[in-house]
């Protein structure tokens, strides 16, 4: 019975660290997370870590740096697309207008991959 309980005890800590490597994964802090489940065993097995605990700890904060400054360039990534993305849709919409006013079937004319606003038949652009 003891056998059982050591067993299923390792089973259940294996599936927390495994479900805290998802989540870590997910918000880009696998890199601390690793760190810090590296320092908290090896404070266990060396004098070192223990003597220089400040020193590993400017590691682990070297790492939550770095992982912040990748969210940052992701949210700097998100915004510049979105924006690229907005001036798309608005000048696609201008080209369109311009098609209505000069009389032009929205069905004789396609948007190309570029955002332009082509004839059907001749693939010319409207504007």
């Amino acid at each position: 019975m003891p056998l059982f309980v050591i067993l299923l005890g390792i089973s259940v800590l294996l599936f927390f660290i495994s479900l805290a490597m998802k989540i870590a994964g997910k918000l880009r802090l696998t890199l601390p997370f690793v760190y810090l489940l590296i320092a908290v065993i090896s404070t266990f097995f060396t004098r070192w870590t223990t003597e220089n605990e400040q020193l590993v700890l400017y590691g682990l904060y070297a790492t939550i740096a770095i992982s912040i400054l990748s969210w940052l360039k992701s949210l700097k990534d998100f915004i510049n697309d979105r924006r690229y993305a907005k001036a798309v849709e608005d000048d696609v919409s201008w080209q369109i207008q311009q098609a209505r006013e000069r009389g032009i079937s929205l069905d004789d004319v396609y948007v190309d991959s570029q955002g332009t606003l082509r004839h059907n038949e001749t693939n010319k652009p409207v504007i």
